[in-house]
């Protein structure tokens, strides 16, 4: 792969994991505020939410105190690190799985939902799978250094049950930029984290060291 085509291959892949951002927000912004809080105490809309039983805990993990959790119709989050922004760590569990929102399953709005909703399910698949070749080849090709170096190439990794994690970071000389993890799970959740921290000099590695952990703390099994 020469110097054009894989910096080409690194600016797709940021473009469809932003792509796969936006999709989630989309499919958020459909779902009424009223299916959002209408089964949650108030103060704590995670409260008894179906997604609450996988979340990682509402307690310091890892170095990172905890700030507060948010759920939605079809959605958890859960943020760590510093009130003044100077550490932070988000985790975001969606559900893609769920009836559309609202009585008409028929109607224009249902089918925009559960299409947003399909196309993140093969986008975060299709993340995954593209930072594992991207990895693979930058490795084969001796390409490499043009990310800063093989630690700062994507790493794969998966949870207890197999399913792939993808971990990705910003290039050594990048000072803004977030480092993530996203994942498929069991073909129906998807899994997102983001830091813009970057411990032990913000490699892939120190960000799975980081990440994977908080994933094994969730209880990804109990989910349906």
């Amino acid at each position: 792969m020469n110097r054009s085509l894989t910096l080409l291959s690194a600016l797709l892949l940021t473009a469809t994991l932003q792509g796969c951002g936006d999709d989630s927000k989309s499919a958020k912004a459909e779902a009424p505020q009223a299916a959002s809080t209408a089964a949650a105490p108030a103060g704590d809309s995670c409260s008894g939410h179906e997604l609450e039983r996988a979340l990682p805990p509402a307690k310091a993990i890892y170095g990172y105190a905890y700030l507060s959790r948010e759920c939605g119709y079809d959605s958890a989050t859960v943020v760590y690190g510093k009130a003044d922004g100077s550490q932070q760590l988000v985790v975001t569990l969606t559900d893609t799985g769920l009836p559309a929102p609202g009585a008409d399953q028929q109607g224009e709005a249902a089918k925009q939902y559960l299409a947003a909703q399909a196309k993140l399910r093969d986008t975060t698949a299709k993340n995954v799978s593209l930072l594992n070749q991207a990895r693979q080849a930058a490795l084969q090709n001796g390409t490499a250094a043009q990310f800063g170096g093989e630690q700062f190439l994507p790493v794969i990794d998966s949870t207890r049950m197999g399913d792939p994690l993808a971990i990705s970071v910003p290039g050594p000389d990048e000072k803004a930029g977030e480092s993530s993890l996203t994942g498929l799970i069991k073909g129906r959740y998807v899994l997102n984290m983001t830091s813009p921290d970057k411990p032990n000099g913000g490699t892939a590695q120190s960000l799975r060291e980081l990440f994977v952990p908080i994933s094994e703390q969730m209880a990804l099994t109990k989910l349906p």
